[in-house]
């Protein structure tokens, strides 16, 4: 069987979390057998980050592209009134350049099927191109994220996608609020089940492992947090933040700067990003998440694999689900009094903190690699059957 897998956001050198999905599923399928090719659309000149089996065909058919836009852009689309009109607008602009480029390419590769890792590409796909084998749309992030704002135009693609994948099972409901689909499937993403050795011997390091983004992952309340906590614990306690800085540099001076007010220099550091996350993961106690949303995080998930604790925040996508209150990490209201309560709560509870990472770890051994694949495996079977009866 002939699988593409098409995203349309950024993958060249791109250390985030969908990009490792992507990746992850390319190698795992052509191990098990499938022809797979990764079709991407970036005009950033390079490889991807993640390492790619020799047998998966790569091709990143943006080299060179260049997004145009008219004149006075801003200006033309303010004046479409309505947020809706205003995504239509941008649609009629960007999709049909999009779709002349990626279509060579996929006549070329005549898949049997298209797993589609944006809404975008599956409008593109489906009400441009107007591929004739299945496309199944997959969702990275909570539903209302994706779907509140969609036009017509985009519900309606995803209504002939031969299937749309959502990572938690409370996200069929929500996906349902939305559009009208009878195969919305439950896929979680694949969490690697990491070994602990006996004699890891962990440090006073509350860790995150994150791009630094201020709209989504928001840093700044771990650092302010932190702040308020500083001195009733002790100096040994520090954070390390892990993952890329270049996504939202203003923000990321902005968290510099925090620092800096705040004398906290020799307590906070920002470690870049790395290829050995299970490493520095076994170094750590505590896995602090003060996302806004998330669709199913692997980095946190990552950790809990490792034998950490998490604390986030209830009103987050994901985190609300998969961290249980009081079991395998705390869940507490949004903002840095909240998350700074929680902090200084398990910092001074060492027993607790090792109790909450034994259950953190027992709780992801449902998502382990195979366990996942197979259901990848079961519905690319039954969507190629499917679609090959008609």
């Amino acid at each position: 069987m002939k699988v593409l897998l098409l995203d349309l956001w950024r993958v060249i050198n791109s250390k985030g979390g969908t990009e490792k999905v992507l990746f992850s599923m390319a190698n795992a399928l052509v191990e098990r057998g499938y022809t797979i090719t990764v079709l991407a659309l970036d005009n950033v000149p390079g490889n991807p980050f993640f390492d790619i089996d020799s047998r998966v065909k790569f091709i990143n058919a943006g080299t060179g592209y260049i997004e145009k836009k008219p004149i006075l852009y801003r200006m033309k689309r303010a004046l479409k009134g309505s947020k809706e009109k205003r995504h239509l607008y941008d649609e009629c602009l960007f999709d049909p350049p999009k779709a002349e480029v990626l279509e060579p390419f996929i006549r070329n590769e005549q898949p049997d099927i298209i797993i589609s890792y944006n809404v975008e590409a599956t409008r593109i796909l489906i009400n441009i191109l107007k591929v004739k084998c299945p496309v199944i749309t997959m969702f990275h992030y909570d539903p209302d994220t994706i779907l509140e704002d969609i036009t017509f135009t985009t519900k309606a693609a995803l209504e002939k996608s031969i299937a749309i994948q959502v990572l938690l099972p409370s996200y069929v409901a929500s996906t349902k609020k939305y559009i009208k689909h009878d195969n919305i499937i439950c896929i979680p993403n694949i969490v690697p089940q990491y070994n602990i050795p006996q004699n890891n011997e962990r440090q006073n390091i509350i860790i995150n492992v994150a791009r630094i983004d201020g709209k989504q992952k928001r840093q700044h309340l771990l650092i302010e947090a932190f702040n308020r906590i500083k001195n009733y614990i002790p100096d040994s306690w520090i954070i390390e933040f892990w993952g890329e800085t270049s996504y939202d540099s203003g923000y990321y001076s902005y968290c510099q700067k925090l620092i800096k007010k705040y004398s906290l220099e020799n307590r906070i550091k920002f470690c870049g990003t790395t290829n050995n996350v299970r490493e520095v993961l076994l170094k750590a106690k505590l896995f602090v998440f003060p996302s806004a949303f998330e669709g199913f995080s692997l980095a946190m998930t990552e950790a809990m694999s490792a034998g950490l604790p998490v604390i986030g925040y209830k009103s987050c996508p994901a985190v609300n689900e998969i961290v249980i209150d009081k079991q395998n990490g705390l869940l507490c209201e949004d903002g840095e009094k909240s998350l700074a309560e929680a902090l200084l709560f398990l910092i001074r509870k060492p027993d607790l903190l090792s109790k909450m990472g034994e259950h953190a770890k027992a709780s992801v051994v449902w998502y382990a690699p195979e366990t996942v694949w197979d259901m990848w495996e079961e519905e690319l079977g039954k969507v190629y059957r499917f679609h090959n009866l008609k």
